[in-house]
């Protein structure tokens, strides 16, 4: 689970969630105010997830199935997806980018 680096405290589902709706992935810490950012290891298994929607809308494709269970099984990886990203977050105290 995801905790703050200055105070400790495990932060909720929908905390992590807000992360996620920012564009540079950060929020503060609900209990101690610091800012928090999301860890590069956290960025990199979350961009390997997103791959994951593009993989399940075209394997039915080699199976003759119908465009309205390809649009399906895509909305269900992208909430899965989306669900397991926010599930891995990490936080970090700074940000962290990849040399």
């Amino acid at each position: 689970m995801a905790r703050c680096t200055k105070c400790q405290m495990e932060w909720t589902f929908k905390d992590k969630a807000r992360t996620l709706k920012t564009l540079d992935g950060s929020a503060k810490c609900p209990y101690c105010g610091e800012k928090q950012h999301i860890s590069l290891k956290s960025k990199r298994q979350g961009s390997m997830l997103s791959m994951v929607v593009p993989l399940a809308m075209f394997v039915p494709i080699f199976f003759d199935t119908p465009i309205m269970i390809h649009i399906a099984i895509g909305l269900i990886a992208v909430v899965i997806v989306i669900l397991l990203q926010i599930s891995l977050i990490e936080l970090s105290r700074k940000e962290e980018f990849p040399i």
